[in-house]
């Protein structure tokens, strides 16, 4: 049987590519327009889901029921945990001793923070910590790479996952250490520090100071720490042993493992908010813009859907025509938009993290791949959708209702 007209045209994917071929500038723009929507919506996916990973990592590394700083200090040792920016306050090492006395107190354990240093091995400052490998209960249990054995009588360091290391060392203070062992990520300040049991510290200090290197602080791991880290035996209230501590050692601040972590779920949940509704927004001014553009070239192109009525098109094949135009648009934008999205967020993610100034740890290749499917479907789907009011105009078409 030999075929009608219609029939001998391209098939309705193909007509559509025709026929966008033809309005190269109006074709661009639109797809301009979806790689927008799709690439505030994937990066949203991304930073959002990083931000709660961020919070788990804290909450993995955090290790202790309750932190002691000295009083006025809570905020630096936020900046820490946090973000990793160096800082240091100490107080006298008796404050340790006080505390493990009290009731309800299963584990103590103090750290000291070395003043900060900008060195050859990182592209940012990081933070020395100290240690008492004895009474950790927290810093060793987070190695998970082993990267070669330390005799009693060399430094025992571990470095956070996002310090540079060459062959298993690590140079600050003109001097090269090998680290003992790696720490896995925690997408915290955590990962841009260097820990170091206290003897090893105070060689490092002795050693750089006799160098010429200047420190604010005076090394004395002896004598002074930094902060009490403090677990709580079972059947024990977190706020009544921090109440204890607080009546029994002055000049001291008591932070709460749990109150801590749920400030900083807070603060995360309004950057959520944020970017789902910025998403949200982007999202509905493409859908609305495609809708109008779609509706307003209908009129232009009555002769030409009026022509292919006359071919012998039937209504749902117009249809058909317009929606694979729009999900063309719809799926290049996205593809486009993921790319340049990608491009931002993944390969700058340290600086994003640095800049928020809150826990970031970056989503898995496979949490990636999985946003990037789901924003390329949601995408196509929303210029469908926007085309659907001119498809529906388009199946009102009659022959040669459009020609003169």
């Amino acid at each position: 049987m030999e075929k009608t007209l219609i029939e001998k045209l391209p098939e309705g994917f193909s007509l559509a590519l025709s026929n966008l071929s033809k309005k190269i500038y109006r074709t661009v723009s639109l797809i301009f327009l979806a790689a927008i929507s799709s690439a505030v919506l994937f990066a949203s996916l991304i930073l959002s889901s990083s931000l709660k990973s961020g919070i788990t990592g804290l909450r993995s590394r955090l290790g202790a029921d309750l932190l002691v700083v000295p009083e006025g200090y809570e905020q630096g040792a936020e900046n820490v945990l946090l973000t990793g920016e160096p800082n240091y306050f100490y107080m006298d090492k008796s404050v340790l001793e006080s505390i493990r006395g009290l009731e309800g107190i299963e584990n103590a354990t103090a750290q000291f923070y070395l003043t900060s240093l900008a060195e050859s091995c990182c592209d940012f400052p990081i933070q020395i910590i100290g240690f008492d490998r004895k009474s950790d209960f927290i810093v060793q249990n987070w190695a998970r790479t082993k990267l070669g054995e330390n005799s009693s009588t060399e430094d025992f360091l571990l470095s956070g996952s996002n310090v540079s290391l060459t062959h298993g060392k690590v140079k600050f203070f003109g001097e090269e250490h090998t680290i003992s062992g790696r720490l896995s990520k925690s997408g915290t300040g955590m990962d841009n520090t260097i820990f170091c049991d206290l003897e090893s510290l105070q060689k490092i200090f002795e050693s750089a100071k006799s160098k010429g290197f200047g420190f604010i602080s005076d090394g004395d791991t002896k004598n002074k720490i930094s902060t009490v880290l403090i677990k709580v035996s079972d059947g024990s209230s977190t706020d009544s042993v921090a109440l204890r501590i607080k009546n029994a050692v002055k000049g001291i601040q008591v932070l709460t493992g749990e109150k801590f972590l749920k400030s900083f779920s807070e603060r995360i949940s309004s950057f959520l908010v944020f970017f789902y509704s910025i998403s949200a927004l982007v999202l509905l001014i493409s859908i609305f813009s495609l809708g109008i553009v779609f509706s307003l070239t209908i009129n232009e192109r009555q002769r030409e859907f009026s022509i292919l009525r006359v071919l012998g098109a039937n209504r749902r094949q117009l249809r058909q025509i317009l929606l694979a135009e729009a999900a063309f648009l719809g799926g290049s934008g996205a593809v486009t938009g993921i790319a340049l999205s990608a491009l931002i967020v993944i390969p700058f993610n340290a600086i994003i993290a640095e800049k928020i100034s809150l826990p970031f740890a970056m989503s898995s290749a496979g949490e990636i791949l999985i946003f990037a499917l789901l924003t390329f479907a949601l995408c196509t789907a929303s210029s469908v959708f926007a085309a659907l009011n001119g498809a529906f105009r388009i199946s009102k078409i009659e022959p040669y209702g459009g020609i003169k």
